[in-house]
């Protein structure tokens, strides 16, 4: 526990105040105090931006922490010190997102004995739902008649929709006429499980199928993005049902098409001279 002075606190709980009043989630809130407390401890309330990045610098962060944290900083420093930081972000690596097969995806539901987790993976995979996304569902967001979804305050507080598979709507009726009174569709309490649950579903699902490989439940969600348009839907379409404001983010999906590429090395192989490995 960092031991702030009562007047980084009080600025911290004045963040906080002002990022719920403009609309901020929980836990952006949350990550932003966090990031303030820990910075706070070491600068104190007034800087430099030559303190920030020797800072940021001395913690040795990856990439992605290193700009998260320099956004908020910043954040920081252009609302209360009155000055931006002009010094560069690190360089984050380009990587593809990871896919998972159908035929994975298939092996790990099989393991599952609990409706309520196969379908909690069935729709991450299918429907391209992010994990905050699947554990907040409820019953009136689906419209089983027309396959589809409506991801009420998404991120970025954005509402969508998305498509469910015709062949997961036997087991979503079956499985929405044994729900009690609550809510959602993934219940726990009063209120809906943890996201840390359906890591671990998809944790224990993938030890169970005896499957090594590294991938996360956010990557079943890249894996619909490429099935899409492996299956021929509009990119327009995918941005969409994926929640994207920017096409950009979604065409890096193009690279993830099995088809192309299976496509161009078959014409590749009617077009050069043929070799034989001994």
């Amino acid at each position: 526990m960092i031991d702030n002075t009562p007047q980084e606190e009080g600025r911290i709980k004045e963040v906080a105040a002002f990022l719920k009043s403009k609309g901020y989630t929980k836990r952006t809130v949350k990550t932003y105090c966090s990031i303030l407390r820990t910075a706070f401890h070491k600068l104190g309330l007034n800087f430099t931006e030559g303190e920030v990045e020797h800072y940021l610098a001395y913690r040795n962060l990856a990439p992605r922490s290193y700009n998260l944290n320099r956004a908020v900083i910043n954040f920081y420093t252009e609302k209360y010190l009155v000055y931006s930081l002009k010094f560069t972000k690190a360089k984050v690596p380009k990587t593809l997102p990871k896919y998972v097969s159908r035929a994975e995806i298939n092996r790990i539901i099989f393991h599952k004995k609990n409706i309520k987790h196969k379908l909690e993976l069935s729709l991450m995979y299918s429907s391209g739902l992010r994990t905050c996304e699947v554990i907040r569902l409820k019953k009136h967001n689906f419209d089983l008649q027309n396959f589809t979804i409506t991801i009420r305050q998404g991120k970025g507080k954005k509402d969508r929709q998305t498509i469910i598979k015709p062949s997961l709507i036997p087991a979503l009726k079956k499985y929405l006429s044994r729900l009690d009174n609550n809510d959602y569709l993934f219940p726990s309490g009063n209120t809906h499980i943890a996201g840390r649950t359906v890591q671990e579903v998809l944790k224990a699902g993938k030890r169970k199928a005896e499957i090594k490989r590294k991938f996360g439940c956010h990557d079943l969600r890249h894996s619909f993005a490429a099935n899409c348009l492996d299956a021929g839907i509009d990119i327009e379409d995918l941005r969409k049902m994926l929640g994207h404001t920017k096409l950009s983010t979604t065409q890096i999906y193009l690279q993830c098409r099995k088809g192309n590429l299976k496509q161009a090395a078959m014409k590749l192989e009617g077009n050069i001279t043929k070799c034989v490995i001994e």
